[in-house]
């Protein structure tokens, strides 16, 4: 009879829809805190079998109301961690299989053309990773570009001299999902060509449409030109630029003479 009244007394101390709650929102926290997800599962576990033995009259009632969709919410979870999927463009079959622990809540978008998310994945290796969510921008040219450079890295990796040096060429991820999404490898502390062209030229005092301004000086009226008339007035800009914008940024860049 003790045991009956302590294990009646513990009963309607946490009710069904209490006890659901308060776990759920304790378990949306860990997982927005970067918990391993197999510690919420162990967690739901017990709950979600008490779903099939309830005892009482309004555990019945809260069986009927919410139990299909709890326990939906349950196997979905289930599959999600039995299914590792890996971190996009992670998978090396000569290590350790790195999978998607969670995706970061917040999501940059970037003021460009295009405007790419910037989403953050944080893998099972304790990682960051960072990628643009690109649209209509069709990435399975860049993939095959990139499987391009992998083989030229084999090739650079067997040759003595090459692979003396280290020489290779860096790669990033790129994931397309259809014919005008996908996934690229976000790198922090980077800066486009162009941007190195811009800065170089602030540093001398150079406008940045320098051969804008020379191909309108010799053609003013550049938008009603044919292709040849442009090309040709390209060419007088070329002419009368330097061209070495990259060649001294990299120059001014570098930490010695040999790099």
């Amino acid at each position: 009879q003790t045991e009956l009244v302590s294990r009646e007394l513990i009963r309607i101390t946490l009710l069904f829809p209490e006890m659901w709650m308060k776990s759920i929102d304790s378990l949306a926290a860990k997982y927005s805190g970067g918990h391993d997800i197999s510690e919420i599962v162990r967690e739901l576990q017990s709950h979600y079998k008490r779903l099939y033995n309830p005892e009482t009259l309004p555990e019945y009632r809260f069986v009927q109301e919410f139990g299909k969709d709890l326990s939906i919410a349950y196997e979905s979870l289930l599959q999600f961690y039995k299914a590792r999927n890996p971190v996009p463009g992670s998978y090396n079959p000569d290590s350790n299989l790195t999978t998607i622990q969670l995706f970061k809540p917040d999501i940059e978008v970037h003021r460009t053309a295009q405007l790419p998310r910037q989403m953050c994945i944080q893998g099972s290796d304790g990682n960051e990773y960072t990628f643009l969510l690109k649209g209509l921008d069709d990435l399975r040219l860049d993939e095959r570009v990139m499987q391009l450079f992998g083989l030229i890295n084999s090739l650079l990796s067997k040759d003595s001299e090459t692979a003396r040096r280290s020489l290779a060429i860096e790669r990033f991820p790129v994931v397309p999902l259809s014919s005008n999404s996908g996934l690229i490898g976000f790198y922090s502390n980077t800066n486009s060509l162009n941007q190195i062209v811009i800065e170089n030229r602030k540093a001398v005092n150079q406008p940045n449409r320098l051969e804008l301004n020379f191909a309108c000086q010799f053609t003013p009226n550049w938008t009603t030109l044919t292709t040849m008339q442009k090309v040709e007035s390209f060419e007088y800009a070329l002419s009368n630029t330097p061209g070495n914008d990259l060649h001294r940024a990299m120059w001014y860049k570098s930490p010695n003479a040999e790099v």
